[in-house]
């Protein structure tokens, strides 16, 4: 890795530490600022490994990457707009989805994937839906919400087939577990009558974690 890789990989560490912390007691602009700011962190990280690794696999992830950023933006104006809570939130996760399509395809470049991936993805889909969703209230949410439960557990199943592809692959399928455990925290956060003062922390780190990864998987194919 290069030092700007090295520059541009802390700084989004930073600032997704920073992020974090004030999502806790910050105002609403500035939490949207801040996690704007977080999210191109990681999109300017693997765009930077994108223009050295190059390849479908770069470009691919790196797409991924910024939808997840849109994501993210798209998100949080929840929190800025409460009375248009519920378009920000479909648009969110549309962003996601399509972001995770973008995964797959580039998961699948590492040849890792065999038929496996789809007992995963069934499997992982299956716990989602017996052990999590029935103890959510998913306020009329249930297509888009199963729909993305469908497109996390292919991605994730992928990233975890990654594992033993070199670095790039244990970076892919350490990176796909957290985003799977991310967004299953997230899915209490949102749906669930559970408060646990700790679950929004808990998620953000798993999920800047997982993002931090997988746009550093770009530059060590």
């Amino acid at each position: 890795m290069t030092a700007g890789l090295w520059i541009v990989g802390v700084l989004a560490v930073l600032l997704a530490a920073l992020y974090i912390r004030v999502n806790q007691y910050g105002a609403p602009p500035v939490k949207l600022l801040l996690k704007t700011l977080a999210s191109l962190a990681f999109v300017c990280l693997g765009l930077l490994g994108a223009a050295r690794a190059g390849g479908a696999y770069a470009w691919l992830t790196w797409i991924g990457l910024i939808l997840g950023a849109a994501g993210d933006v798209l998100l949080q104006f929840m929190d800025c707009r409460p009375k248009e809570r519920e378009p920000f939130f479909r648009a969110g996760l549309g962003a996601f989805l399509i972001g995770h399509v973008f995964y797959i395809v580039a998961f699948a470049l590492l040849g890792r994937v065999t038929g496996w991936a789809v007992l995963l993805a069934a499997v992982l889909f299956a716990a989602l839906f017996l052990l999590q969703f029935p103890r959510m209230d998913l306020k009329g949410q249930k297509v888009p919400v199963y729909a993305y439960a469908a497109v996390i557990s292919v991605m994730t199943a992928f990233a975890v087939l990654s594992f033993g592809a070199g670095a790039r692959g244990a970076l892919v399928g350490l990176g796909g577990i957290l985003f799977l455990v991310s967004d299953a925290i997230l899915a209490l956060i949102f749906f669930s009558p559970i408060r646990e003062k700790s679950l929004p922390t808990w998620n953000l780190i798993t999920y800047y974690a997982a993002q931090i990864l997988l746009a550093l998987s770009i530059a060590v194919g």
